[in-house]
């Protein structure tokens, strides 16, 4: 559920008051007929110190002795809730949906008359826009006894590749005997398991198979894979790495970088940029596979982009974050470290000199 329908459930159903007494805010007032009110935060003496705007959804609120405000430059309720909770704005969101006996999956719209629905969905019909990256399906807690139906086995490929045992198990990596996949568990942010990857069990793949499917389905752009295990890691380092694949996550694990997240793809969606501006780092690093940044496909031929161009590409993904966000992207400009098909987090030590070396693309 998104933040904006947590937020405006409230205002319809008038649950701001108990949403602070619920946060432990104290000497909750009304003011100007439920305008806004006044209260004090719950490790602070003034009972005054806070004010929390109710004229609109938003429920902007000034916190005369905290300092609140995100990186955004929100400093409403969600942002309150982070501060007092002292966690991530997905986890404030939750537990606003726990108190207020909402679906924290669900998008808000139950209650939506069909006719309104219908013409919803027309407009998505006819909107311009076409973003791969943008999946409006939601994502859908599924059982954990779906992990029953796989084997707990870890495996060599993975091993040979520089991911141990112990960093496999952590993981939850398995073994799917009737589609001969190992599986990678997909939980979002907050340890929700949504979805399982299967990855054939074989070291070299041919170009007709398959080598990564969903063998339970999940929306890969409202995902920032292994957030829910490296999140204290980010908090220690004060920046995280952005990578495309989960794999790539346990190799940096591994590596000694274990500040990592894989967003399922080689461009970000709205929702990922937002969870990752939302995390509060000083510095967020692009890691892509370079192929999709640095070719483009012509007349059934990889053409090899100019520098210039190939900053460019870089540079559409940089935009997508606020002025504010320090974005840097770990990138072979010259093309002379990493090898054709070769990911960055393939070899530690070419890691090593893209990670040091890492780049400010100019906005």
């Amino acid at each position: 559920m998104e933040a904006y329908d947590i937020k405006k459930y409230i205002y319809n159903n008038d649950k701001i008051e108990y949403v602070l007494s619920e946060l432990g805010m104290h000497h909750i007032k009304s003011h100007d007929n439920g305008r806004y009110y006044t209260c004090g935060m719950p490790t602070g003496d003034n009972t005054k110190s806070t004010v929390v705007y109710c004229d609109n959804e938003y429920f902007n609120v000034e916190a005369h002795t905290r300092d609140i405000i995100d990186k955004y430059g929100n400093s409403d309720l969600i942002s309150l809730v982070c501060f007092v909770k002292n966690c991530y704005f997905a986890n404030a969101n939750k537990w606003l949906c726990d108190i207020l006996g909402l679906n924290y999956y669900s998008d808000g719209k139950e209650e939506l008359p069909e006719s309104l629905k219908w013409t919803e969905m027309i407009q998505k019909m006819c909107s311009n826009s076409n973003n791969e990256e943008d999946d409006d399906e939601l994502l859908k807690p599924i059982s954990e006894n779906i992990l029953n139906y796989y084997k707990p086995y870890v495996n060599d490929i993975f091993k040979n590749e520089g991911i141990s045992y112990y960093t496999q198990r952590l993981f939850e990596i398995g073994f799917d005997p009737e589609t001969l996949r190992i599986t990678i568990p997909i939980r979002d942010e907050i340890g929700t398991l949504v979805g399982i990857k299967g990855r054939l069990y074989h070291k070299e793949v041919a170009n007709w198979e398959q080598k990564y499917i969903y063998l339970e389905r999940c929306s890969k752009s409202r995902i920032l894979y292994g957030l829910h295990l490296t999140m204290p890691f980010i908090k220690e380092f004060n920046k995280v790495i952005v990578v495309e694949s989960e794999k790539s996550v346990l190799k940096l694990w591994e590596y000694g970088y274990p500040y990592a997240v894989a967003i399922g793809g080689h461009k970000l969606s709205k929702t990922q940029v937002e969870k990752l501006t939302r995390l509060g780092v000083d510095e967020i690093i692009l890691c892509y596979d370079e192929d999709a940044y640095r070719y483009i496909d012509k007349n059934g031929e990889k053409i090899k982009l100019k520098e210039k161009d190939f900053k460019n590409n870089y540079k559409k993904e940089i935009n997508k974050f606020i002025p504010q966000q320090k974005v840097s992207v770990m990138v072979d400009i010259k093309g002379n470290i990493l090898d054709s098909k070769e990911s960055p987090a393939d070899n530690k030590d070419k890691f090593d000199i893209l990670y040091k070396d890492r780049k400010n693309i100019e906005r």
